[in-house]
C-alpha cells in the first residue's frame, strides 16, 4: 500500500449489509475529496447470494483503473467469500474475517472478530456492517480508515442511509450507533 492508495475488498452473503457499507465508505470518501471508485458485485441473489465490494481510494492522482488484483484490506463475512476473493490476498493484506461464519483459518495471523455474537449483544445482528465499519476505523489497526475519513462526519452518512429503516425501526438508530463505536473501540 502507498501512502496515496488504498484498496478495500469487503466480500459476504447478500443480507449482510455488504453493498450498504460500501456506498456509506465511498460515498464519505467523496465528501472529504478523495478520488475512489466502488465496483459492487453481487451473487445471483441479492439474499443469500456472494455479494462483494471493491473500493478504491486516492489522496491526488485520478483513479483510471477502478479494480485491483491485491487488497489493503480484506474482510470474510462467510465462508463462500472466501473462496471467492483468496485471489486477493497479498504478504501485506490486513485480513478481518467473521469468527462466527468463516472457519478453517484459525492460526493464520488474521484479525477473527465474532460480528454476529457482539451484534446480538447490542440487540441485533443486523449491525454487522456497522461493526464493522467501525472496526475499520479502530486505531489499533495497522491500516485504517482514520488516515483517510473522520470518523465524526460518519454519522451523518449513516443517518441519511438509514433514514426509512430508522422511521420503521427506532431502535435500529441506537443499535447502529452502539455498534459503530463498539467496533471502534474494540481491543485487537
Amino acid at each position: 500500500m502507498s501512502q496515496d492508495e488504498l484498496n478495500l475488498l469487503i466480500a459476504g452473503e447478500g443480507g449482510q449489509g455488504v453493498q450498504s457499507l460500501g456506498k456509506i465508505i465511498s460515498e464519505a470518501a467523496f465528501k472529504e475529496n478523495l478520488q475512489v471508485t466502488l465496483i459492487p458485485n453481487y451473487g445471483i441473489e441479492q439474499r443469500g447470494g456472494v455479494t462483494l465490494v471493491f473500493i478504491k481510494f486516492r489522496r491526488t492522482k485520478p483513479i483510471v483503473y477502478p479494480k485491483f488484483s491485491q487488497a489493503d484490506i480484506l474482510i470474510w463475512l462467510s465462508d463462500r467469500a472466501v473462496k471467492r476473493t483468496e485471489q486477493y490476498l497479498g504478504k501485506n493484506t490486513i485480513v478481518i474475517y467473521n469468527q462466527g461464519f468463516v472457519h478453517n483459518l484459525r492460526n493464520k495471523g488474521y484479525l477473527a472478530v465474532n460480528f454476529d455474537k457482539l451484534g446480538t449483544e447490542i440487540g441485533s445482528n443486523r449491525v454487522i456492517n456497522m461493526l464493522l465499519f467501525g472496526l475499520l476505523f479502530n486505531p489499533h489497526l495497522k491500516i485504517n480508515l482514520g488516515n483517510w475519513l473522520k470518523f465524526n462526519k460518519i454519522k451523518d452518512n449513516i443517518q441519511k442511509k438509514f433514514a426509512k429503516y430508522y422511521e420503521k425501526n427506532p431502535k435500529l438508530k441506537d443499535w447502529n450507533e452502539r455498534a459503530l463505536i463498539k467496533g471502534y473501540q474494540l481491543t485487537l
